[in-house]
């Protein structure tokens, strides 16, 4: 029985490279034809630049991570806007030692039930980008604290 040897630094970093392009690869179709169609127009006006920058640039650097970041908070706060609270009374003989009491339901139209079915592939493109950079840049660090020169 023989163990792997271990992953060279080089090789953990083109594993984290591979996961993000997997995950970008499809990314400016499903942003286009998932998540435009329910956005509001200031939304996706920044959607619209992740898009751009997705197909306009192949870097993994912190703009890529950047534009991930603002498209993730403007469907957020599409979904959110998108949803309502409404306060419903328990019924009297459900209830012990109180004679009054609410149950909250949360209810999302039909763009934030899409926008939140949307959300997941981005969001991990977002954290496999993140990944990637960190990674990359604890090996910069590290090599110059090795070698300060």
């Amino acid at each position: 029985m023989t163990a792997l040897p271990p992953k060279t630094l080089v090789e953990h970093q083109v594993d984290l490279v591979r996961v993000v392009i997997e995950r970008r690869a499809g990314m400016p179709r499903h942003l286009t034809e998932r998540v435009m169609p329910h956005l509001g127009a200031g939304a996706r006006a920044m959607v619209r630049e992740t898009i751009e920058h997705l197909d306009d640039e192949t870097d993994i650097d912190e703009a890529l991570a950047d534009y991930l970041d603002i498209a993730i908070v403007e469907i957020r706060g599409e979904i959110a806007a998108g949803t309502t609270e409404e306060k419903i009374q328990i019924p009297p003989e459900r209830l012990i030692g109180c004679t009054e009491a609410f149950d909250r339901h949360r209810r999302l139209s039909q763009a934030a039930e899409a926008l939140q079915e949307a959300l997941p592939p981005l969001v991990e493109l977002y954290h496999a980008v993140r990944r990637a950079i960190d990674f990359a840049e604890a090996i910069k660090m590290s090599i110059h604290m090795i070698n300060p020169d």
